[in-house]
């Protein structure tokens, strides 16, 4: 509210019953303003939006408690912390289940592999032939047949791929061995290619070719690359341990909100029971004052008032309450006042008996001040 004036017409709407209207509109409020945006529609709203903020500052002012918008701005902020509270301990979660069964079920994996591989790199050596002064030399088994001269292998491999020369497997049939890895070859169905195997504890695979040295420099290349790929399976490990412990690292950091979220927890159950107490008070208020309003229209029908102007307030509210079925607004006493001005009482009077009597049970202030206003009112129509 701007002034005073927007202030007392929202407090005669809570009197008429009209707050529930800004309750539904505080709760419409909320998904209106998340569903009507010029973004992707969401198919779900959240119970939390800044737009609302003023509803909630309004529905405040017409309860006359600066407590609800305490407690709704603090509601605001523990739903969005309970949201990212929520985000953290689901990634918490997802990185636990990482450390605890992801990374060393992978380390496991790999452990196995590169075991195999070294059992291999040990097979090369141990098969590896040297001459007199340690340099090795070249040997390969092609179809049973030792060749120690690469040139001789690749004629034996050309002879080969001339007799298959039709085929769409030009080594087929072709077996051997080099280093104590077994060679043979296979029809890739789904690429509609033949491969070169070289297998041991582990296989290795590369496309023929029509080229016999080719094919020689392929199973080679097959055999040398079991130490690159020992030191990529190493590096693979080092990398998963380090995550792991990286990740434990990480799972020993707290909710870095956690001390506000506790403290906004705190603080929105203390509101929560003093606004309940309020809540007591208005009831037994409410209650007192309805038994106060019956009281003094029972005064009113049937007592005996104690002075000529208690005897004329009397004599019109008598009036008025048979017309309004026992019922009396805050213009009637408006009205009393000023018949109780023309029959020429003074104004101290006048407040007096309004306090006391009247069944609106108002304060003095608000009697005093609608005295004047009648007051003047009087003097500006004479």
């Amino acid at each position: 509210a701007k002034n005073e004036k927007e202030k007392d017409a929202l407090f005669d709407k809570v009197r008429k019953g009209e707050l529930r209207i800004l309750l539904c509109i505080e709760n419409k409020q909320r998904f209106i303003s998340q569903i009507m945006t010029s973004k992707t529609p969401v198919r779900s709203a959240e119970d939390v939006d800044e737009a609302t903020l003023s509803y909630a500052e309004i529905k405040a002012i017409a309860t006359g408690n600066p407590l609800i918008k305490e407690k709704m701005d603090i509601d605001v902020k523990l739903e969005r912390l309970k949201m990212a509270k929520s985000e953290f301990l689901k990634a918490h979660e997802q990185l636990q289940h990482k450390v605890n069964h992801t990374y060393p079920h992978k380390i496991q994996d790999a452990e196995k592999i590169l075991g195999n591989i070294n059992k291999d790199i040990e097979t090369i050596q141990n098969n590896t032939v040297l001459d007199d002064s340690g340099v090795e030399k070249f040997s390969i088994i092609l179809n049973g047949k030792t060749f120690t001269d690469k040139k001789e292998a690749n004629n034996f491999l050309s002879a080969f791929i001339k007799k298959n020369s039709n085929s769409v497997c030009p080594l087929q049939g072709l077996s051997g061995e080099y280093k104590g890895l077994h060679i043979s070859t296979h029809f890739e169905y789904s690429y509609s290619h033949e491969e070169l195997l070289l297998e041991g504890n582990i296989t290795s695979r590369k496309n023929s070719s029509s080229v016999p040295g080719d094919n020689i420099n392929r199973i080679i290349e097959m055999a040398e690359s079991r130490k690159k790929y020992a030191d990529d399976k190493q590096s693979e490990i080092l990398n998963l341990q380090a995550k792991i412990d990286n990740g434990l690292a990480e799972l020993d950091v707290p909710f870095p909100q956690q001390e506000e979220f506790d403290t906004l927890s705190l603080r929105s159950a203390e509101l929560t029971h003093l606004l309940n107490e309020d809540a007591d008070a208005n009831e037994r208020d409410k209650a007192n004052l309805e038994f106060e309003k019956e009281r003094r229209i029972e005064n009113i029908l049937n007592g005996e008032p104690e002075s000529l102007c208690e005897k004329s307030f009397f004599f019109f509210a008598q009036k008025q309450l048979d017309s309004v079925n026992d019922d009396w607004s805050e213009s009637l006493d408006e009205n009393a006042i000023t018949f109780l001005l023309d029959k020429g009482f003074p104004k101290d009077s006048i407040s007096d008996t309004i306090v006391k009597c009247s069944p609106t049970v108002p304060s003095k202030e608000d009697v005093f001040n609608l005295v004047d206003s009648c007051t003047r009112r009087a003097a500006s129509c004479r």
